[in-house]
C-alpha cells in the first residue's frame, strides 16, 4: 500500500511522482488519501478509473497538460482554488492561470512559488510541482498546486509576533497587551521590571494595582470593581489618567495611564494596548514650577512694596524734586543690582565678597579706597536684596558726606562668623573723611538701615558717628531663624 500524502506541500515531490507512476503501471493495489473528511482508503484493483478517483480525493489542486501546454484535466480541488468550473478550465493555457511568472518544470524536481489567479480577481500564493510523463504512449505533464496561503499567514503571524516582541523589548515605557478578559498576553521589559512578579497571564489589576494621583482620579478608580476595571481597560480607549502603583518597586513614582484598542485584519477588537509612562520627573518639575511662580508672585509684591515705601519716605526727606530724583534713582538702582545678582545665580545665593564687589563697583572698590577682609561666606538668596540696600545707603552717605567724599578717605569692610558660623558680624568703618561734629545727623537712610537689618535680616545695626568717621556694625543670622508661618514684618511696608 502506498500513500498520496506525498502529493501535499510537506512531502518531497519526487515521492509523489513515483506514487503516480506506480499507479499508472498498476503496481499499487490501494492508496491512503487525505481527503476533506480525513484519511480514506481507495482500492485501485478493478476500479474503472483509479487515477481519477485518487486525484479527485487529493487536498491539493491537480491538472494535466498536453504537449502544447493546454489543460486537459483538472480536479475539483483546483476548481475550488481558482473559483472556476471544470469547463472554464479545460482547454485553457497553463500560463493563463498565473499572474506574473509562469512556473516551469525544474531540473532538480523542486517546487516553484507562483501566484494563482482567482475568478474574483484576487491572487492565491501556491507551490507548483511539475513532472512530464509518458502515459499510454502519450506525453503529458502532471501538475500539483498546493495552497500556501495558510503557511504564508502563519509566517506573517510569526514575523508580526517577532516584530511586536522587538518593539516591546525596546520600549522605554511599560507596555502591556491585554486580551478581552483583561489578562496580560504580552509585556515589555520595562513592564516586567515594574511588576512585582511576572505579569503575563495575570489580570492587569493584579499585576499593576492602581491608585489615582488626584482626589477626582481616586474617586473615578474607586467606582470600578477590579473585574470591571480590567474589562474597561481591555475594551475602552482612555488617555492621560495620572496614577500611582501600590507596590514597593514604584513607591513615590507617578505614571500616565493610556490605552487603545487592538484590532485584527477584520477591524475587530481583540484586546487593547495599555501603557504606563513614568512622569515622576515631570510632576516634580510641575511642583517646582508652582513653587517658583508662588515665590515670584511673593517677590513681585515685595518689590512693589519696597518701591512704594522708598518713594514715599525719600520724597518726605528730600529738600527738592532733583534731590528726590537722585536719591530715589540710586535706591532703585540698588534693588535692580540685587535682582540681577539673584537672576544670575538662579536665586541660589552669592558669596559675600562677590556681593560687595558688585554693589560697591560704582564707588571705586577696585581703586584702593575700599578694602574688604573676611572669610568666605555664602549668603542665602533672601539676604541679598536687604544687604544690598544697606550697603548702598552706607556707600551713598560716604560718597556725599563721609570718607569717599575726601580725596584721601578710605572705607574698610570686615566681617567674621559667630555662633559656630550661624551668624555674621560685618563692620563698615570710615576714616580720612571730614570730621563729624555734634554726633552726626539721622535721616531716612539711617532709618532704612535700621529697619532693613532688624526686620529683613533679623539682626541688629549699631551706627556710631565717631569724629574720625562712621562706624556701622551689622549682626544678622546667615540662615532663617523663624518659620515661614512666623516671619517678621518687613522693613519696607508702605506708609
Amino acid at each position: 500500500m502506498a500513500s498520496t500524502d506525498a502529493m501535499q506541500a510537506g512531502r518531497p515531490r519526487n515521492e509523489a511522482e513515483e506514487t503516480v507512476e506506480a499507479i499508472h503501471r498498476g503496481n499499487v493495489d490501494a492508496v491512503v488519501v487525505q481527503g476533506p473528511t480525513g484519511p480514506q482508503v481507495i482500492m485501485l484493483q478493478g476500479a474503472d478509473a483509479p487515477y481519477h478517483v485518487l486525484v479527485e480525493r487529493m487536498s491539493d489542486g491537480a491538472l494535466t497538460l498536453d504537449a502544447d501546454g493546454c489543460i486537459v484535466y483538472v480536479n475539483s480541488r483546483l476548481c475550488a482554488l481558482t473559483g472556476l468550473g471544470v469547463q472554464q478550465l479545460v482547454g485553457r493555457s497553463f500560463a493563463s492561470l498565473f499572474a506574473g511568472a509562469v512556473p516551469e518544470q525544474r531540473a532538480d524536481d523542486a517546487a516553484t512559488d507562483a501566484q494563482l489567479c482567482r475568478a474574483d480577481g484576487g491572487q492565491l500564493p501556491v507551490s507548483v510541482w511539475m513532472r512530464q510523463m509518458a502515459m499510454g504512449g502519450v506525453v503529458a505533464t502532471l501538475v500539483t498546486l498546493t495552497d500556501m496561503s495558510i503557511q504564508r499567514r502563519a509566517e506573517e503571524v510569526a514575523n508580526a509576533e517577532r516584530f511586536a516582541r522587538s518593539i516591546l523589548e525596546q520600549a522605554t515605557d511599560a507596555v502591556v497587551v491585554l486580551a478581552l478578559d483583561g489578562r496580560i498576553t504580552h509585556a515589555s521589559w520595562v513592564a516586567e521590571q515594574l511588576a512585582e512578579r511576572p505579569p503575563v497571564g495575570q489580570l492587569f489589576s493584579e499585576a499593576f494595582p492602581l491608585d489615582g494621583q488626584s482626589a477626582s482620579q481616586r474617586g473615578t478608580l474607586t467606582r470600578f470593581s477590579r473585574e470591571s476595571l480590567d474589562q474597561a481597560l481591555a475594551t475602552k480607549p482612555f488617555h492621560g489618567v495620572e496614577v500611582a502603583l501600590r507596590n514597593a518597586r514604584a513607591s513615590g513614582r507617578s505614571f500616565l495611564l493610556s490605552g487603545g484598542p487592538l484590532v485584527n485584519d477584520l477591524k475587530e477588537t481583540v484586546g487593547s494596548i495599555v501603557t504606563l509612562t513614568d512622569i515622576t520627573e515631570r510632576k516634580r518639575a510641575e511642583e517646582q514650577q508652582t513653587v517658583l511662580v508662588a515665590e515670584l508672585n511673593h517677590r513681585v509684591k515685595n518689590i512693589l512694596a519696597i518701591v512704594q515705601s522708598v518713594a514715599g519716605q525719600t520724597l518726605r526727606t528730600s529738600p527738592s524734586l532733583p534731590a528726590f530724583n537722585k536719591a530715589f534713582s540710586g535706591r532703585i538702582q540698588a534693588v535692580s543690582i540685587a535682582h540681577d545678582i539673584l537672576t544670575q545665580t538662579r536665586w541660589i545665593g552669592i558669596g559675600l565678597n562677590e556681593l560687595l564687589t558688585t554693589v560697591l563697583a560704582p564707588y571705586g572698590i577696585g581703586e584702593g579706597r575700599i578694602a574688604i577682609d573676611g572669610p568666605p561666606v555664602l549668603l542665602e538668596a533672601r539676604l541679598v536684596l536687604p544687604l544690598s540696600m544697606v550697603l548702598h545707603e552706607l556707600a551713598t552717605n560716604a560718597s556725599k558726606y563721609g570718607a569717599l567724599s575726601a580725596s584721601h578717605g578710605q572705607v574698610t569692610i570686615s566681617w567674621r562668623l559667630r555662633d559656630d558660623g550661624r551668624r555674621l558680624e560685618l563692620v563698615w568703618l570710615e576714616r580720612g573723611g571730614p570730621l563729624i561734629e555734634g554726633g552726626g545727623g539721622r535721616g531716612f537712610g539711617t532709618t532704612l538701615i535700621d529697619r532693613v537689618v532688624r526686620f529683613d535680616l533679623e539682626g541688629e545695626a549699631l551706627l556710631d558717628f565717631e569724629p574720625a568717621g562712621i562706624r556701622c556694625s551689622l549682626t544678622f543670622a546667615l540662615t532663617a531663624e523663624t518659620t515661614p508661618e512666623h516671619l517678621p514684618a518687613s522693613a519696607v511696608q508702605p506708609d
